[in-house]
């Protein structure tokens, strides 16, 4: 290709589904050639039947375009192979190779799946969806669209809401949590919403207490205070008592409870 001129580079992508892994590699090959002004890619995706395929084949080779597939089908692999040797077309398989690498190294099977890869992305955008729902709902900073929300988490100060909260939320679910202080009460607007899968955490009150001596200690605060006081640790999580019970809420305590323990049992439950 050294006598072609730039501007005739042109790229045909197929696949047999988005074709998104072969554009990102075309993307970042074509970083290493900052000279080149003009390209031409075509993106073919869901190519699933041969004679779209031939025609796009045919239309490379009329238009002196270099083929790149990502196609599990190896009977598709195999034809654009011998078509494009024997008509002398420039042709890349991102697939078939590596497949049969890893194949090779780890003995095996693929699951030879269309769209695997996009299901992959899928999941990842999904998983960032929820880490960004749940951040801009932690800590009480939300209460409109509550039922976008996979769960709601509710409990006093200590409770490990905002740790559970972004565990789930990194496992794909969208999680609104929402401290319980008596002197701020949960907007009536929140106990109208119909159908929150609703989480109550708590714990006893010497338990809080001691956490919140920890804390208080690690701020460098002044020993005693309202906050990791017994007397006001129990009225809080009366107070508690009586949100659990208004909205529904199925109690966890979390006490001695790791993260990935308090998780799997709203897991469990949001399965269902």
């Amino acid at each position: 290709m050294g006598g072609n001129r730039l501007d005739d580079l042109k790229i045909y992508v197929i696949s047999d589904s988005i074709g998104e892994t072969a554009q990102r590699m075309i993307q970042a090959t074509l970083t290493q050639f900052p000279t080149i002004e003009t390209i031409e890619i075509k993106k073919f995706s869901f190519i699933h039947d041969k004679d779209s395929f031939v025609n796009i084949l045919n239309l490379a080779k009329k238009n002196h375009a270099i083929i790149v597939t990502t196609i599990v089908d190896e009977e598709f692999n195999a034809f654009a192979r011998e078509f494009c040797g024997r008509e002398g077309v420039s042709y890349i398989d991102y697939m078939t190779s590596l497949i049969h690498v890893i194949q090779e190294h780890t003995g095996l099977d693929p699951l030879m799946e269309r769209g695997a890869f996009r299901k992959l992305d899928e999941k990842y955008f999904k998983r960032i969806e929820a880490m960004e729902y749940s951040v801009k709902y932690d800590d009480g900073k939300n209460f409109t669209n509550l039922q976008e929300a996979d769960a709601v988490i509710v409990g006093v100060s200590r409770t490990s809401k905002t740790p559970l909260s972004m565990y789930l939320a990194n496992k794909g679910y969208k999680i609104a949590n929402i401290p319980l202080v008596p002197e701020s009460p949960i907007p009536e607007e929140v106990y109208r919403q119909k159908g929150l899968r609703v989480f109550g955490l708590t714990a006893s009150p010497d338990y809080i207490a001691n956490i919140r001596t920890e804390r208080v200690k690690v701020l460098g605060l002044r020993q005693e205070s309202n906050y990791n006081n017994l007397k006001r640790i129990k009225q809080e999580l009366s107070y508690a008592e009586e949100v659990f019970q208004r909205l529904n809420a199925t109690v966890i305590n979390t006490e001695y409870k790791s993260i990935e323990e308090s998780a799997f049992y709203i897991e469990k439950y949001l399965g269902k």
